[in-house]
């Protein structure tokens, strides 16, 4: 299709199992293996989907039948790389392949830049490819007006930011507030077993966004309320490995006292990381590094338990990247789906939690972790405007 700005095809075509089918019939198991391979013939299993009890069935939500769209389901990545790869695009393919005949999945990478990502929503649209996955960190309000012309003209649009988008189809939103709150918990807890009373505190956030700057606020806000003379000494903008290398480093030159750093996520965990090693930071009872997210690598590190980067707030991603296949493809065949999804998590402060944790989350297809679907998402019927929260977050 020519289509630029870092665009990579992953055609899943499928010759078996139709999709409602695939929801319900199938007893088949999904090995790791064979997810992580992104292997065809993959087995969904009949309780892996089962407790959501079929199709969304809201009022809310619908799009023309895809009718003479293209069967593609157009997914705008933040960023490339192995989290993307392992949670987003791989078990997007593995669901279409068993899943969805006919359909195949393309992805584009954003990059981090708003006018990328808005041209490459303009050839999904331009393709007439039937439904759109935006996972952004960009300001919502630049990708209004695209997404509104892409659902008018019969498309589906499943908004992933890290704010909610009006004129999406749904909106899939990560509890900030849970995160950080979690992660302000765990922090305290290491600070009561290492005898710290005074927590010197820095946040590497997304701050130029209110929902999302959240995660850090709260991770501050409950350290504070346990330690009424904790100090905050910075906040720095950071959400990627280079720009969380770089925020460390200033943040420890200027306060070398500091003893727990707060990241928004895992690319800028590492890269905090690394600066805080160059600082001389080594002692994982006198430094404490979180991050408000997770990625395999800073799993990694929390299982071998001997690491400053010492907790992660959990996501089931690769699951959640079913669900948002599963909805774009029964809203483009004209079906109901729920306007908004929540997101939920858990700390993982413990290697025996870390190594569990990944085990489950590779594996969403698997009926035995069929619980997480019930567990960590949750469904509503209000649907959100742009840069709205979503009820109780």
């Amino acid at each position: 299709m020519g289509k630029q700005g870092g665009d990579r095809k992953r055609d899943q075509e499928s010759a078996t199992d139709p999709l409602d089918e695939a929801l319900g019939l199938s007893e088949q198991g999904l090995r790791r293996s064979d997810f992580l391979s992104g292997a065809g013939k993959l087995g969904l299993g009949a309780l892996a989907l089962g407790g959501l009890g079929g199709l969304p069935q809201a009022a809310w939500g619908s799009a023309r039948a895809a009718g003479s769209r293209a069967k593609t389901l157009a997914v705008i990545e933040n960023a490339f790389g192995s989290f993307a790869t392992d949670n987003q695009e791989k078990p997007i393919r593995a669901y279409l392949s068993k899943s969805a005949p006919g359909w195949h999945a393309t992805f584009g990478n954003e990059n981090n830049v708003l006018p990328t990502g808005v041209q490459l929503f303009n050839q999904y649209a331009a393709a007439n490819d039937a439904a759109l996955i935006l996972i952004s960190a960009q300001a919502m309000t630049g990708y209004e007006q695209v997404a509104r012309s892409f659902t008018k003209a019969g498309g589906v649009v499943i908004c992933h930011g890290t704010a909610s988008l009006g004129p999406a189809t749904q909106n899939v939103c990560f509890s900030h507030k849970q995160a950080g709150v979690g992660i302000g918990k765990a922090a305290i807890a290491w600070a009561h077993k290492n005898n710290i009373t005074a927590p010197v505190v820095a946040l590497i956030g997304l701050l130029s966004a209110a929902l999302p700057k959240e995660r850090t606020t709260w991770a501050w806000k409950t350290i504070k309320a346990a330690f009424p003379n904790a100090q905050l000494v910075g906040e720095v903008e950071g959400i990627d490995q280079p720009t969380g290398a770089t925020a460390a480093a200033n943040l420890l030159s200027a306060h070398p006292n500091i003893n727990i750093m707060v990241a928004f996520d895992g690319p800028a965990g590492l890269g905090a990381l690394a600066s805080a090693h160059q600082a001389g930071k080594n002692d994982p009872k006198s430094f404490y590094l979180a991050c408000t997210d997770q990625e395999a690598q800073t799993l990694q590190l929390i299982a071998a338990g001997n690491s400053i980067l010492q907790a992660n707030y959990g996501v089931f991603f690769p699951a959640d990247f079913v669900l948002c296949a599963r909805d774009c493809i029964a809203a483009a065949a004209g079906k109901k789906i729920h306007p908004t999804r929540l997101l939920y998590g858990l700390v993982i402060d413990t290697p025996a939690e870390a190594k569990s944790f990944n085990t489950i989350a590779f594996d969403p297809l698997n009926p035995k972790y069929a619980y997480v679907y019930t567990k960590y998402f949750k469904y509503l019927d209000t649907p959100l405007a742009t840069n709205q929260a979503a009820p109780g977050q």
